[in-house]
């Protein structure tokens, strides 16, 4: 039998594996909601409560080994220190959600509630970065959206300098836990990177999402120089990074914006390709340069259009592989792309089997997903993103049993 860490090695090279290799709660994009991590838990019986949230935009539970057993995951992340809104994963403090659950949060998480009930984190300055409203499940960016009557551009060498640079302290937390689960488990380590803003919704310079759109457009020369200072910091930080964990991780995340909708890409192919696939390749060439990592691009939404350029552009994975939008077809995709880039998820629909059809719905299509995707033997079985609250148990379960019954 196969260790995890030997098992996903042969997805991420197209080689025939003893098992499917099963990813849940390795990486941002695979996680499980504090809350559905807690109900879980318990029909388990497990004693794995109060669960930590390390990642306080999505309420992401950190898994705890049992949990990993009872999941049959292969994957494991070496999360940053600091993953969101600045929050240090350090000195956790209970508190509640607003269904009751008691969680762990990082000491410095201290949000304050307005006259409307809602919750807010703030930086430094006091300003607002995200809000939970009452009895939601997660906190939502505070940021403007809008049109501006006017645009004011923003020197591409002042915003590389704003986006932070690890710190020491961080590096030397990123080696000691990399070494520690290289040495300690047989999970394969996943790096949960993004720095840099390019891979993530930072990169719009100061500008609204609606503003930036329209920039792509009117302004190409300008996001193009944007989006090239902003891989320019992303090298400088992975030149750190890796030179910490370089040798403990099989994979790392190098993008978690979304570029796709339902319906379509949020913008033409063309523009993906001719802006910013040039600065996602210089990225992956990077790291292709300087560890054996594969290189992971995480979008929701229709990306169809956009893929060729991923791969051009020196991506290893795709993730989520959100199959039931528009041109994501899974035969489609394996037909086309198969052999030519990781597809790590898609094994089953959470917008609609998993939470809404019948345990016999889910385990059919597992192992129509694994057929499918399986037949390029570059596949890591994952949900199409994380496991929300609500859930079924018994469909959370049918999920993992059809991936391990499967025979081909």
């Amino acid at each position: 039998m196969m260790t995890s860490r030997e098992r996903v090695w042969c997805a991420l090279n197209y080689q025939k594996a003893d098992r499917t290799p099963i990813d849940v709660g390795g990486t941002m994009m695979t996680g499980v909601h504090v809350d559905a991590y807690c109900e879980i838990a318990r029909r388990l019986k497990l004693d794995v409560l109060p669960p930590k949230c390390y990642e306080q935009f999505q309420m992401l539970a950190r898994l705890d080994d049992s949990m990993m057993r009872y999941f049959h995951s292969d994957v494991i992340q070496l999360e940053n220190p600091i993953v969101t809104w600045g929050q240090k994963n350090e000195n956790w403090q209970l508190w509640k959600t607003h269904l009751g659950n008691e969680i762990l949060m990082p000491g410095g998480f201290n949000p304050t509630k307005d006259e409307f009930g809602c919750l807010h984190i703030h930086d430094a300055r006091g300003n607002s970065l995200a809000f939970m409203s009452p009895d939601s499940l997660y906190f939502e960016r505070e940021c403007p959206t809008g049109l501006s009557d006017d645009f004011t551009l923003t020197d591409p060498d002042v915003w590389r300098r704003s986006l932070p640079l690890y710190t020491d302290e961080e590096l030397e937390l990123l080696q000691c836990r990399g070494r520690f689960l290289r040495d300690n488990t047989d999970y394969s380590v996943h790096g949960g990177c993004v720095r840099g803003q390019l891979g993530t919704h930072g990169l719009y310079a100061g500008h609204t999402i609606s503003d930036w759109l329209c920039l792509l457009t009117l302004e190409p020369s300008y996001t193009k120089d944007i989006l090239e200072a902003a891989a320019d910091r992303a090298i400088e930080n992975l030149a750190l990074y890796l030179e910490a964990t370089g040798d403990c991780i099989d994979s790392i995340l190098v993008s978690g914006a979304d570029y796709g909708t339902q319906r379509n890409e949020l913008f033409s192919p063309d523009i993906f390709r001719v802006q910013y696939m040039p600065a996602f390749k210089r990225i992956n060439d990077f790291i292709h340069g300087h560890t054996r990592a594969k290189t992971m691009i995480h979008s929701c939404g229709s990306l169809h259009g956009m893929i060729e350029s991923i791969i051009d552009g020196g991506f290893d994975i795709l993730n989520p592989v959100h199959t039931n939008a528009h041109m994501m077809e899974p035969k489609l995709l394996a037909d086309r792309f198969g052999g030519r880039i990781v597809f790590w998820g898609g094994g089953v629909e959470t917008q609609t089997t998993l939470p809404y059809g019948t345990p016999e719905e889910v385990y059919e299509q597992v192992q129509a997903r694994i057929r499918v995707f399986g037949e390029t033997n570059g596949f890591v079985f994952a949900a199409i993103h994380n496991l929300q609250h609500g859930v079924p148990f018994e469909n959370i379960q049918s999920m993992i049993s059809a991936v391990l019954t499967y025979q081909p």
